[in-house]
């Protein structure tokens, strides 16, 4: 079932994706304890309302207060998806808010392959988004992208609100593998940035990108291991 697969904890609830089930269609299992960790007991499954083989429904998983996020990165020959989830009642029911997908989404883009919310806003990586809708990856527009989403009507509904890119980006770079995001600051991964190998040492050596949302725009700077190797 490939239960385990991806897993996010807040306070005394944990989430753990489980992207085999139903031949892939995917599922998320949400556990909480109420005696201080000893034990924790299931209590949601949660599912796409759309949902189909192929989705991974759970390749990624996040959860801030009552709202939890679930990556589904396969849906839609791989254009991908995310789906919100809150509970309203404590902890007994979860709905399905929204369904969060890329305003420029094409096949293989891989939406969804990471995830992270804090409060109303909502990080979602595509580390295969490329720069021509129409075009096939691995190619030098395959470089990846992460996109924000934020709510204005306390998590009824999400609305894109930026696309992040690479400024030097390049084909296969897997920017938006990974992604965080806390306090108004956003971390990108692109685990196989610096992949130009005809000229360059650190092939696959990799990158994290922090953006600082302010009023003044996005401000980046690029972050890279001072011992970074080829294919770190």
């Amino acid at each position: 079932d490939g239960f385990g697969l991806s897993v996010a904890i807040y306070g005394d609830t944990v989430v753990i994706g489980a992207v085999g089930k139903d031949s892939y269609t995917g599922s998320t299992y949400v556990f909480r304890t109420t005696d201080g960790g000893a034990t924790y007991g299931q209590v949601a499954k949660l599912t796409a309302s759309d949902a189909a083989a192929g989705d991974v429904f759970g390749s990624s998983v996040a959860i801030d207060g009552e709202t939890i996020v679930v990556g589904a990165y396969g849906e839609n020959f791989a254009t991908g998806a995310a789906y919100v989830f809150r509970t309203t009642d404590g902890w007994d029911t979860f709905a399905e808010v929204d369904k969060l997908t890329a305003s420029d989404g094409s096949y293989e883009d891989l939406f969804g392959q990471s995830v992270a919310i804090s409060g109303a806003t909502v990080v979602v990586g595509a580390s295969q988004s490329r720069k021509i809708p129409e075009g096939y990856c691995p190619s030098l527009d395959c470089s990846g992208a992460a996109y924000l989403f934020r709510t204005s009507d306390d998590g009824a509904t999400y609305g894109q609100m930026a696309k992040l890119t690479a400024t030097d980006a390049e084909g296969g770079d897997s920017f938006g593998w990974s992604v965080a995001f806390d306090s108004g600051t956003v971390v990108v991964g692109a685990h196989s940035d610096n992949d130009a190998c005809t000229d360059n040492p650190l092939c696959n050596s990799g990158s994290a990108y922090v953006y600082s949302l302010s009023d003044a725009g996005l401000v980046y700077t690029k972050l890279t291991a001072p011992d970074a190797a080829a294919d770190d």
